[in-house]
């Protein structure tokens, strides 16, 4: 094989392997930056309902969940889901990187996948908090029909890993921060 055919096949696969690449949104600068009005957007599954079956049903999470946020994205209610993931080689070789993470976007209905990309996790994110996510968000007292957890996200408090968590009063549309072990 000549290199100018080959140089055309390798270049045709790129195309077409970016042809349905689009690029990850950013979250907004903070929650709630992007909402329509109200915290509580129709049909909405609720993380307290959700945060324990999601990792072992949807190929949106790879491993433990170590961030939440509700977001209002081009016309569309999300959840951003951060986790931590396991790496591969390119033999299919688990690859030992605490760093390693996936986030995703899901539908806040159908808890279906809508992106994913990989993503460094922060020192916080790489902690293990006394809490499980679902353990912080029970204990937060989100319960329908309010408070709503709109964000769950990993900080360090001290030198330990905690959730911090933001609910939302979907009556009067408050928002009430807290810092769980």
């Amino acid at each position: 094989m000549s290199r100018k055919p080959a140089g055309a096949a390798l270049v045709l696969a790129v195309v077409l392997l970016c042809s349905g690449c689009t690029s990850f949104p950013s979250p907004p600068g903070s929650v709630r930056d992007d909402y329509p009005g109200t915290c509580v957007p129709g049909e909405l599954s609720w993380p307290t309902d959700f945060l324990e079956s999601l990792a072992g049903e949807s190929s949106a999470v790879g491993g433990e969940i170590v961030g939440l946020r509700l977001e209002y994205l081009e016309s569309r209610w999300v959840w951003r889901l951060r986790n931590a993931d396991t790496k591969l080689d390119a033999f299919g070789e688990r690859v030992d990187e605490p760093g390693f993470g996936r986030e995703s976007l899901i539908d806040v209905r159908t808890l279906e996948p809508i992106a994913t990309h990989e993503v460094t996790l922060t020192q916080a994110e790489q902690g293990t908090p006394a809490l499980a996510a679902l353990e912080a968000a029970q204990q937060s007292g989100e319960q329908w029909p309010s408070p709503l957890i709109i964000e769950m996200t990993r900080v360090l408090d001290g030198d330990q890993a905690a959730w911090q968590i933001t609910t939302c009063d979907t009556e009067s549309n408050q928002h009430t921060v807290m810092t769980l072990g």
